[in-house]
């Protein structure tokens, strides 16, 4: 709770410098001054501009004077009272908003802890709704988010679905579970499908799913402007939708591990830097049909040991002209995969499969007119 106090002092209204007693009095002194300084002025023989003998008319008028002259001095003393009583006003409202905002913040903590799945789910959106409000705390709540999807979880085999019809107690709690995290997936996937506006919307925030467990979600059509980690996560079952969504950060699938899961990449913009080494892909299916790739790529140390990964009509082209990218596969497996190139878009040297560590396997290719886009190891025949 101390990270939201501090973000809130740094960004709320400042406490004032002194009391308020001391501003009145300064000003009581400053007017007092003014007054005994005009007197003087107009009264004195050495620096009076009156005649010698000043009468009571002329007396009058410089005593008027200093009158004016203190009155414009009590002017700026209420301003100054008012304008001290609007600060502390407004500290005191950012004061109870951020009372408010802890209060909602351990409120739906404590109900994502909860043993109960509705709780739980109940937690899920009322931390999402307290994203929504809460621009200097909106990168906590979606930490916890994220967090909850990153604990320790197992899939449950889909034939659970099948016998929890008969045997509900004995399955329910799995299934439960597996439903509050795919809606956490869903809850974020919405949020970034609308239009972002700076300040109010998550998509310039980071989302940190290192060494997660997905079984399934719906992200398609999302924006991310910030860093996404999938990182050391594993794609057990279900499918991930990750169609036509642009990942305009970096976007992290370091030794990420493909073990039964469908992601659909499908029209998906790859416009920051990408990161895809070391994974395994041992089942299910990566499809990036039509996606788009931007900048290098590395494949680096993969191992495709089975599954399938289809790149149909993938498109590899950066804004920059004579700049297409690259798609390297140094260190790279290739014993079990269905790997597809099928007519994807190339147009200069971005296929380089010239450094693999394995080659028994190798990718399909229809590359129409686009052959010589490829390096193949030196002992493949083209």
């Amino acid at each position: 709770m101390s990270a939201f106090r501090t973000a809130f002092k740094r960004s709320g209204v400042e406490r004032p410098t002194f009391p308020l007693s001391v501003h009145v009095l300064l000003m009581v002194v400053l007017a007092s001054a003014l007054l005994s300084g005009l007197l003087w002025l107009f009264t004195s023989d050495q620096t009076s501009p009156l005649s010698p003998d000043p009468d009571d008319r002329t007396t009058l008028e410089v005593i008027r004077l200093s009158l004016y002259a203190i009155a414009g001095v009590g002017g700026v003393i209420a301003l100054t009272v008012s304008y001290r009583k609007q600060r502390i006003t407004e500290a005191t409202e950012v004061r109870e908003a951020t009372k408010l905002f802890n209060e909602r913040f351990a409120s739906a903590a404590d109900q994502l802890s909860s043993d109960h799945a509705a709780n739980r789910l109940a937690g899920v959106y009322a931390m999402a709704a307290l994203a929504d409000d809460w621009d200097a705390g909106r990168q906590t709540c979606i930490n916890v988010l994220c967090a909850y999807v990153r604990m320790p979880y197992e899939t449950p085999p889909f034939r659970h679905e099948r016998e929890a019809l008969n045997d509900p107690p004995r399955f329910r709690a799995v299934l439960e579970e597996r439903l509050i995290r795919h809606t956490v997936i869903n809850v974020v996937g919405g949020r970034l499908r609308r239009e972002p506006v700076p300040g109010r919307t998550w998509h310039e925030h980071d989302f940190d799913f290192t060494g997660t467990n997905l079984d399934g979600g719906n992200l398609n059509d999302a924006l991310f402007l910030g860093r996404v980690s999938f990182a050391f996560g594993r794609f057990t079952a279900g499918t991930i939708d990750f169609s036509r969504v642009r990942f305009e950060g970096p976007v992290d699938f370091t030794r990420a591990r493909f073990l039964g899961a469908r992601l659909r990449f499908t029209e998906t913009l790859f416009a920051g830097p990408v990161l895809l080494s070391e994974m395994t892909i041992a089942a299910g299916l990566l499809d990036f049909s039509s996606a788009h790739f931007a900048r290098d790529v590395a494949f680096d140390g993969t191992a495709f040991t089975g599954g399938q990964v289809h790149f149909t009509k993938t498109i590899c082209a950066s804004p920059a002209v004579g700049a297409a990218p690259l798609l390297d596969f140094n260190g790279a497996s290739f014993t079990g995969t269905s790997v597809i190139f099928d007519r994807p878009q190339i147009d200069a040297a971005t296929l380089d499969f010239s450094r693999v560590a394995d080659w028994s396997h190798p990718p399909v290719f229809n590359l129409a007119d686009a052959r010589d886009a490829v390096r193949l190891p030196e002992t493949e025949d083209r």
